[in-house]
């Protein structure tokens, strides 16, 4: 079973996302009393539910936090046990169905940390899998449209809502409440923005879901020499 080690002593000392004393880092100082230091993934959610909709009653608003949670319990624990609390808390606390990325692996080709060279894969896949596997954060969870991207409709998306800038960059942001925080430059795409957003690798294993391009083989034939 995976625990979060130091539990009660990081929600005690949390700061708000701006690093300073606000409603966000209160929530987190009221929550650390109700937990122990040691605590498994299961626990940790079951006790968000709680504070939360104590929280509710006292009609406190907590929108614009409430999906920062997975990202700071993130900067606290193992990658492993972030991304099982990532899954369970989107799906149990946020109502956003996180499935698992396809069991399949294509491989990714990384020529420096969070630099992916994608020229042998088909950009609007890329596009689409990177959106599909990433999740709101913050206010954005307010514009979160829960309908999953296919290839078409992340081409309609390149042709018609973003253009290059003037060095050449297709720039992401925030897509319909998702963070996607990375950057398309001719065939390498910028991702270090996008795993801070989301969990730490998850652009890496994304673009690995997508199929590589079938190369064409130049075959040369030869004529028999004739006698």
């Amino acid at each position: 079973m995976l625990y979060f080690e130091n539990a009660k002593e990081s929600f005690e000392s949390a700061c708000g996302t701006i690093n300073r004393h606000n409603s966000e880092s209160e929530f987190y100082h009221r929550f650390a009393t109700m937990i122990p230091d040691k605590i498994d993934v299961d626990t940790l959610v079951l006790a968000f539910k709680i504070a939360l909709q104590d929280a509710y009653s006292k009609g406190e608003n907590t929108l614009s936090f409430i999906a920062l949670v997975p990202q700071y319990v993130r900067q606290c624990t193992s990658p492993e046990f972030a991304h099982e609390f990532r899954k369970k808390y989107n799906e149990e606390i946020l109502g956003l169905t996180q499935e698992e990325l396809p069991d399949v692996d294509y491989g990714c080709t990384e020529i420096e940390p969070d630099v992916i060279d994608i020229s042998d894969k088909d950009r609007n896949e890329v596009l689409a899998a990177l959106y599909n596997a990433s999740t709101p954060v913050g206010m954005g969870f307010a514009q979160y449209n829960p309908m999953p991207w296919t290839k078409e409709i992340a081409s309609m998306y390149f042709e018609q809502f973003v253009k290059p800038d003037n060095d050449g960059a297709i720039i992401f942001k925030w897509v319909m409440g998702r963070p996607l925080n990375c950057k398309f430059v001719d065939n390498l795409v910028y991702v270090a923005g996008y795993n801070n957003d989301n969990e730490w690798g998850l652009a890496q294993r994304a673009i690995a879901t997508c199929p590589n391009k079938e190369k064409s083989k130049t075959l040369k034939s030869e004529n028999p020499k004739e006698k």
